[in-house]
């Protein structure tokens, strides 16, 4: 699929464009209101697109192997979810405080760091010393851009 390259890129558009509008709105409306209003929009986008893949399980890619019946929840379930909540509060409160650009590149170099060990340690995928050492600059750029920002 060629296609696949352009989805973290458009992630890290969302992430910017996200957490930019989420500390305006959080401005008017305080931060968590703003979290709430942005967590059920996701709701409800959410349970449109599972309507649509069970009415239509091939519109998108990986249709038929989302539609389940939650038989298996753990508590390790609820941590994805969680972990929206800090970004969609997190981010907009980082970027009030030190800018779109220092908050985004923090965001990428703490997400190198956790991809390294991620790939390492759950998808069996070696630390490549390309991979190391590519993660280092960036997180060594974000360093800078912070303290001299």
């Amino acid at each position: 699929m060629r296609w696949i390259p352009l989805v973290p890129l458009l992630c890290g558009l969302a992430v910017v464009t996200q957490g930019g509008l989420n500390r305006r709105f959080a401005g008017q409306w305080g931060l968590w209101s703003a979290a709430l209003l942005n967590m059920t929009v996701a709701l409800v986008a959410t349970f449109s697109v599972y309507a649509l893949l069970r009415w239509a399980p091939g519109v998108l890619p990986g249709g038929g192997s989302v539609l389940t019946r939650f038989g298996s929840l753990t508590p390790w379930h609820v941590l994805p979810g969680l972990c929206g909540v800090v970004i969609v509060a997190g981010m907009p409160l980082a970027i009030s405080r030190l800018g779109a650009v220092q908050s985004v590149l923090l965001l990428i170099a703490a997400q190198l760091v956790a991809g390294l060990v991620w790939d390492a340690l759950v998808e069996n995928r070696p630390a490549t010393a390309a991979r190391i050492v590519g993660s280092v600059v960036a997180f060594a750029g974000a360093a800078i851009a912070v303290w001299k920002g």
